[in-house]
């Protein structure tokens, strides 16, 4: 429940507010919170991830890295807030293009930046991915996280 309440939190301040113009007036509408289920954040119901999806986004995974990725999008705006599942593997992030916030639900996550010593998460840390993180992802076993992640990358043509 905990995380359901954070999620619908950080959704609520990160989205922000519709500043209208006063040349322009469009009606109201009604904007209504968004639900984070508690069975995604369990895994259940999660769809599996086409691997294209991270065309574009800097990240190359390991020859050995074989297992499916799933995920469930709760919204996608100004920000996406989603659950990703993976099993093990490891990926190499050639410069982030986005912000992302990340809460590990399920599993450990040990990044490695270029240049620095390894830094391992644990299931119930949260942590931020800055844009332009470069380095390994690592995930040793099935892991699971609840993502926000910034989407202004994705306004501009080539995704930077």
């Amino acid at each position: 429940m905990f995380y359901a309440k954070l999620a619908t939190f950080l959704l609520l301040i990160l989205s922000g507010a519709s500043v209208m113009s006063q040349e322009s007036y469009s009606a109201p509408t009604t904007v209504i919170p968004i639900a984070i289920e508690q069975s995604y954040l369990e895994g259940r119901g999660l769809t599996r991830v086409d691997p294209s999806e991270f065309d574009g986004e800097n990240i190359t995974r390991d020859d050995d890295y074989t297992s499916d990725s799933y995920k469930h999008d709760f919204h996608f705006g100004k920000i996406l807030v989603a659950v990703y599942e993976a099993g093990p593997g490891r990926v190499y992030i050639d410069g982030a293009v986005y912000d992302e916030f990340v809460h590990i639900l399920e599993g450990r996550l040990i990044l490695t930046p270029d240049g620095g010593d390894p830094v391992e998460f644990n299931q119930g840390d949260s942590l931020v991915v800055p844009q332009g993180y470069k380095g390994y992802w690592h995930m040793p076993e099935k892991y699971r996280e609840l993502i926000i992640i910034n989407t202004d990358y994705a306004q501009t043509e080539d995704g930077s």
